[in-house]
């Protein structure tokens, strides 16, 4: 699908549009290019090769959409946005370059382009541990917080855990993330997350 490059200047007249409001590295200009006007505070690099005009404001669902959109027709009505991915949707990353995606049955590797890596797992996730932005399929944010301690390599991990707990949301803390732990099925990943989260809480309680 191709994108037209729109003026990076100048008010917003309408609400995004995708793919018509991205700028893509490789379309007209190269990221490096992109990159410069980026530092330059005409755009804003969103996702892999994906930027935006800078007066766009970046909320949740617009980086569901954008995310929804490097992932094409692969993101079919099962599939759900995860981990590492989802965390960044809530915020608690700024950059991924891996797009984590649970589906119900196998699916085949693809290469999504625009910069960006493809992961797919098979996980069925409950509805009380999914929610919807702009009609995409998101892990919640205490399910994205599990799931990265778990899976996602620890660098990633902490950076999200850190980020999540700073919020001082009284549902997203390292008490409610630990006994969603513990609820989780025994395996080395859960142990690893657990120690993590107790590494969080040392931490916490020497300051």
């Amino acid at each position: 699908m191709e994108s037209r490059n729109c003026q990076a200047t100048g008010p917003r007249a309408a609400a995004l549009r995708i793919p018509e409001d991205l700028w893509i590295a490789g379309q007209m200009f190269s990221r490096n290019e992109l990159q410069a006007m980026a530092s330059n505070g005409l755009l804003r690099e969103v996702l892999g090769d994906c930027f935006l005009p800078s007066q766009i404001q970046i909320t949740a669902s617009l980086r569901a959409q954008v995310a929804a959109f490097a992932c094409g027709r692969e993101l079919n009505s099962n599939a759900v946005l995860a981990r590492q991915t989802a965390a960044w949707i809530h915020g608690l990353l700024p950059e991924v370059f891996t797009l984590c995606i649970y589906t119900r049955n196998y699916h085949r590797p693809f290469a999504p382009g625009f910069g960006l890596n493809a992961q797919f797992m098979q996980a069925i996730v409950p509805d009380t541990q999914m929610v919807f932005r702009s009609r995409v399929k998101v892990t919640s944010a205490l399910r994205s917080v599990c799931d990265c301690a778990q899976f996602d390599p620890l660098p990633i991990a902490s950076r999200v855990l850190g980020n999540a707990i700073s919020l001082d949301d009284p549902y997203l803390n390292l008490e409610s993330i630990r006994e969603s732990l513990i609820a989780c099925e025994k395996s080395p990943e859960r142990s690893r997350a657990l120690r993590l989260v107790d590494s969080f809480d040392d931490i916490a309680q020497a300051a």
